[in-house]
């Protein structure tokens, strides 16, 4: 890193200092830097990410932590392993702790960042929904890894590498770099894999479900899980209607002249329902026709709509609006692109 010096017209050289040797830690201070800025953090290393958590304990029979968890606009949870030197087993760590997010279901995501961020439930569940650039029907189809360190052995880069390039994983190594004038201290984070002249030109693969391991082996063991049973039997009954299914995150989907309108997803104790694009008075209409319990609020900027459905009446209503006057209400307007995105994610 250089200081530009305008008065003389000259670029000065900052002193480098390695992080050891700067008294950095891991978890004290690199850790608590980013989880304390990590907007800051995150734009240098040219990423839009929404921190769910630190120290995350990504199953429960195992002591490690993922150091950072973190979600991308498009849904992918994003693992975050920081180094201050460098280590063999860098990735490998990281890789196990992939694979142990990638069964987590969105309850789970929203737990952390509830806990993370001190919210309420649904505040969390909103902020989310709020980031995503698609629906929350996309949230952890597929995972991510991102390597932050000082410096890299080869063994990590090249099987980052051989990974991302035959497998399709999306693993990204950022080497950090400290620079000292004075007092004061500067800190940079430069991607080293995939050099910039890739990313900038070819689109990044495994970011729609490059983990094609589905949680349960049909719908019977999807359902078996859930403990409210006027949603087992909605989705029972819908399911042997011919629904439009999406086994691998529970849910249904609902066209209209072959535009998709809604999705419902299965939750623990209550069905979460997404309405793709909106009509007028539709908040009101929704709270009338299933009841002031309904917690009907705006989504993505006020383009969707979301609610939870939970008793058998609840659902009865729901399926006589979709199944017969929404047919004739007029939707906003799709923008473009939305549809072709909204079919890349079924």
């Amino acid at each position: 890193m250089l200081r530009v010096n305008r008065a003389k017209k000259e670029l000065v050289k900052l002193d480098r200092r390695s992080l050891p040797d700067s008294g950095l830690t891991e978890p004290y201070d690199l850790q608590q830097m980013v989880r304390n800025s990590p907007d800051a953090f995150f734009a240098e290393m040219e990423e839009k990410l929404l921190l769910i958590g630190e120290e995350v304990r990504p199953a429960e029979f195992v002591e490690d932590r993922i150091d950072l968890l973190a979600v991308d606009q498009q849904g992918s949870l994003v693992i975050i392993e920081l180094k201050r030197g460098s280590h063999k087993l860098h990735l490998l760590q990281a890789l196990a702790y992939a694979g142990m997010v990638s069964k987590w279901e969105q309850d789970r995501i929203v737990a952390e960042r509830q806990r993370f961020a001190g919210l309420s439930e649904e505040e969390a569940e909103g902020e989310i929904e709020d980031f995503l650039l698609q629906d929350a029907g996309s949230l952890n189809d597929s995972q991510r890894i991102i390597l932050v360190a000082e410096d890299f052995e080869y063994e990590v880069l090249v099987t980052a590498e051989w990974l991302s390039e035959v497998y399709g994983l999306d693993i990204c190594c950022h080497r950090l770099a400290l620079s000292v004038q004075e007092d004061s201290e500067f800190l940079t984070c430069a991607c080293i894999y995939p050099p910039p002249e890739i990313t900038q030109h070819a689109k990044r693969r495994g970011r729609k479900g490059t983990t094609d391991g589905l949680r349960w082996t049909d719908w019977d063991e999807a359902l078996g899980k859930i403990g409210n049973e006027a949603l087992v039997e909605f989705f029972r009954r819908e399911l042997a209607a011919g629904r439009e299914s999406y086994l691998k995150r529970r849910t249904l989907y609902y066209r209209f002249d072959g535009c998709r309108r809604f999705f419902v997803g299965a939750r623990k104790n209550s069905a979460y329902v997404w309405q793709y694009r909106r009509f007028p008075g539709d908040e009101q209409y929704w709270k009338s026709k299933i009841g002031p319990h309904l917690d009907a609020e705006p989504v993505k900027e006020g383009k969707g709509l979301r609610f939870h459905l939970a008793s058998a009446k609840d659902f009865k209503e729901f399926l006589d609006a979709v199944n017969g006057h929404l047919r004739t209400v007029k939707f906003s307007e799709e923008e473009a692109g939305d549809e072709a995105e909204n079919e890349q994610d079924a």
